[in-house]
């Protein structure tokens, strides 16, 4: 391996375990394929983990915010998107490139982002020039790193809201719990209250016995004096 090439695996290694786990599954390869221009020499980022509505959504704003150009789609391209006549540091040195990319879903969850790079010279490729070729491969994997810290950040939010979601039903059981404590309170109260007047139903039970007593005695009187006349 050239001293130039060890070093780039170097460097992106570290930025990958900076950036988390999920951009190590990244890969990146070159291979021609057929696109709005012909059949040509292509970067090709794969991308295992990561949406393809989610890389779709970054690709333009990234090349926007890196390289200041805009991206639009080619008419009758078959999704492919064009970034043309713009400056691309190391590659082209002096000149300007077109940029064609398509973006792919691949597998369950993932996706590839393929790459046309356009040179006055012709597209890049290691064997059109190996320097200018490890250049965009590390454009491509600097997005890739973007695409992991999106993921990342994504993730927090996911967990954020299932946190949020957690402590609005912690909150709700609580509240649960207290009406259910203030149901017990009143139960009570009613439980003491209805005590209170069994307790005086039973007086008024003794006292309406007493008086049903004196009115048999009442009754026996009564009926002693008829028998008596």
């Amino acid at each position: 391996m050239q001293t130039r090439e060890l070093f780039f695996t170097t460097i992106f290694l570290l930025l990958a375990l900076l950036a988390g786990s999920q951009v190590l599954d990244a890969q990146v390869s070159s291979e021609r394929l057929s696109h709005s221009r012909g059949n040509n020499d292509a970067i090709i980022l794969e991308l295992p983990s990561a949406d393809e509505k989610m890389v779709d959504k970054m690709w333009s704003d990234w090349l926007k915010d890196t390289y200041d150009v805009k991206t639009r789609n080619v008419k009758k391209g078959k999704g492919e998107m064009e970034s043309l006549n713009f400056s691309m540091p190391g590659v082209s040195p002096g000149g300007k490139v077109d940029l064609y990319s398509k973006i792919n879903a691949t597998g369950k969850e993932g996706s590839e982002i393929i790459v046309w790079i356009a040179t006055p010279d012709g597209y890049v490729s290691p064997e059109l020039d190996r320097g200018e070729y490890y250049e965009a491969e590390k454009s491509l994997m600097r997005f890739g790193l973007a695409v992991s810290r999106q993921q990342m950040e994504t993730d927090v939010e996911n967990e954020e809201d299932t946190l949020k979601d957690l402590e609005k039903e912690l909150e709700r059981l609580g509240k649960d719990k207290e009406g259910y404590e203030k149901d017990i309170r009143n139960a009570e109260k009613a439980i003491e209250e209805a005590r209170a007047k069994i307790d005086r139903n039973l007086i008024d039970q003794e006292n309406k016995t007493q008086e049903i007593e004196r009115q048999i005695e009442e009754v026996e009187v009564a009926k002693q004096k008829v028998n008596e006349f």
